[in-house]
């Protein structure tokens, strides 16, 4: 009777899930989508079942922007000019802001504030085929820093210290 043994590199390996991608968004749209995420709270409050909001993912509105704020603020370690920080939203997210803007229709927000809330799930949207992959720091998405480009023709010399 022979005994066969199966060799160490004939096993698949198991597939690793992919790391999540996320869009880049400015501290300004930031704002833009913490203004549309408060004002559909509002509205479902002064609604006749005048319930807090909770998002798709039945989170309050507010543990959505303290988490995007946590980004904003690890997104500044890694980028400290202000003009140039980037934050992670990750592409499943921007759901959130096209069920405040269902949510701000449905109970007659401001118009203004839903034209807004539009352009930003546009933009979103756009951004969305630029999407990347994102890295951790200390628990909170972060996008990596940008490495420095070196202009073409440019004279590189290493100096060991």
């Amino acid at each position: 009777m022979a005994m066969f043994r199966r060799n160490q590199s004939d096993q698949t390996p198991t597939p690793t899930a992919p790391e999540p991608e996320a869009i880049a968004i400015n501290l300004d749209e930031l704002a833009a989508l913490e203004k549309a995420l408060l004002e559909a709270d509002r509205v479902a409050r002064s609604s006749y079942d005048s319930r807090p909001y909770y998002g798709p993912d039945l989170i309050t509105v507010h543990d959505v922007t303290a988490m995007l704020y946590q980004r904003a603020g690890a997104a500044s370690v890694v980028q400290p000019d202000p003009q140039r920080a980037r934050l992670p939203l990750y592409c499943h997210e921007i759901k959130w802001l096209a069920d405040a803007i269902r949510m701000m229709e449905r109970h007659w927000a401001r118009d203004g504030l839903i034209s807004d809330a539009r352009q930003l799930h546009n933009r979103f949207n756009a951004l969305l085929g630029q999407s990347r992959a994102i890295t951790h720091m200390g628990g909170t998405a972060v996008f990596t820093p940008e490495p420095a480009q070196i202009p073409e023709g440019a004279i590189v010399t290493w100096r060991e210290s």
